[in-house]
């Protein structure tokens, strides 16, 4: 499974973190965890020829003060973001994990600006296991989110102090990985892994469930190791910042606070949580992440990704005739309300756009200005026609 496992290395540096364990049982009741400590905050359960990877929400008390931890995956099925974002409305405060400015909150229509070639790997990671990203799914503009990671400045002097970069994690991620490999290996007496041919496995419809169990069972090891390891600035450096955050906001006299943060983060903050500041572990449920039940690939959903591939060409083509717009009608000029008005726009004498004025999905299409800018952007109400919900699809016209 050698295409499986080179991609393994590349999602580790898009994970969430996480300690996880493999189980063959069935699976885990609510408050199944003992109130024991050390915990376990994410792990797959095979579950016959499938299973499901979970990861943790831990419960920690003192003087009648709650501290939940919610184990984040950056790449998740929808369904386990709704029900994140159900608790998350439980708490009187949720600080939460991301190396920016702290009045930066993402939005789910924020500006992509530049290529992020991390963010890339994770558009094609959701894409490729039809899940869902973190980043489009939870909202981080309740009024109850509070920013508890460092600051991009923050995380630079943290990481020169310590004597980092990006550069040695990453090495020292991938030696970390290649020596978990021969050591798991050494310790099973297992051969070599057959090879498997994606190609194939796509064309029988297995593709796609052969993917998700294997980086399922993978995410332990990818995890931690994207998370940077005891004592480096990604792990011990940005939770001691969290735990800043939290003391203040304790102060304050809440009530009940939530910590939603990669699940390799968790072991660190629960110790410091337990051993340092008084609190005692009183609950430990799991949440289903991600689900490796068995199933085809299908036709369907072959014929769907088919329909947004067009979608998104014709989109772009529609959003380009700005350019041509603003030069006949005045760079101030909004668009056209009905796309059909630029079936008469003209250069040299040819339509500059022709059509198809209607998605693949029978809903006309619409041109509207990006935030702030005299630049378009053109959007299909998705599959389901009906505009303002997750599956919208928007191409934008390109500043150069």
């Amino acid at each position: 499974m050698r295409a499986i496992r080179t991609l393994s290395l590349a999602l580790a540096l898009s994970a969430a973190g996480g300690a996880a364990a493999q189980e063959e049982v069935a699976p885990a009741k609510p408050s199944d965890g003992a109130t024991a400590t050390p915990s376990d905050f994410a792990r797959f359960v095979k579950v016959g020829d499938g299973g499901h990877f979970d990861t943790a929400v831990t419960t920690y008390e003192r003087d009648g003060v709650e501290v939940v931890l919610y184990g984040a995956v950056h790449i998740a099925d929808r369904a386990c973001y709704e029900a994140l974002n159900a608790a998350f409305r439980g708490c009187d405060v949720l600080l939460y994990e991301l190396v920016s400015e702290e009045d930066v909150r993402p939005s789910k229509d924020r500006e992509r600006a530049g290529f992020n070639p991390i963010g890339a790997l994770q558009q094609a990671m959701k894409n490729g296991l039809q899940l869902s990203f973190q980043l489009d799914e939870i909202d981080y503009q309740a009024a109850n989110f509070v920013h508890a990671d460092m600051t991009p400045q923050e995380f630079q002097s943290s990481m020169a102090e310590r004597g980092e970069s990006l550069l040695s994690i990453m090495y020292r991620m991938m030696v970390d990985g290649a020596n978990e490999q021969r050591r798991s290996a050494a310790a099973s007496g297992a051969a070599a892994a057959a090879e498997v041919d994606l190609v194939k496995a796509f064309r029988t419809g297995e593709g796609r469930h052969m993917m998700r169990m294997s980086f399922a069972q993978q995410l332990e090891q990818m995890e931690l190791m994207a998370a940077g390891g005891d004592g480096s600035t990604l792990l011990e450096g940005r939770n001691e910042k969290c735990l800043k955050v939290l003391a203040r906001e304790l102060k304050k006299g809440h009530k009940r606070l939530g910590i939603y943060y990669g699940a390799a983060h968790l072991p660190h903050m629960e110790r410091r949580l337990v051993e340092d500041m008084g609190f005692r572990k009183v609950g430990h449920d799991w949440l289903q992440a991600w689900d490796c039940t068995p199933r085809s690939d299908g036709g369907g959903a072959k014929d769907e990704v088919a329909a947004r591939r067009a979608c998104k060409l014709q989109l772009l083509r529609l959003a380009k005739v700005g350019a041509a717009w603003r030069a006949q009608r005045g760079a101030r000029t909004a668009p056209p309300a009905d796309v059909t008005q630029l079936r008469g726009l003209a250069e040299g004498g040819e339509p500059v756009y022709a059509g198809p004025f209607v998605d693949p999905w029978g809903t006309p299409y619409r041109v509207e200005l990006r935030p702030g800018k005299q630049l378009w952007q053109a959007k299909s109400a998705g599959p389901d026609r009906e505009f303002g919900t997750r599956d919208d699809l928007r191409m934008r016209e390109p500043s150069w």
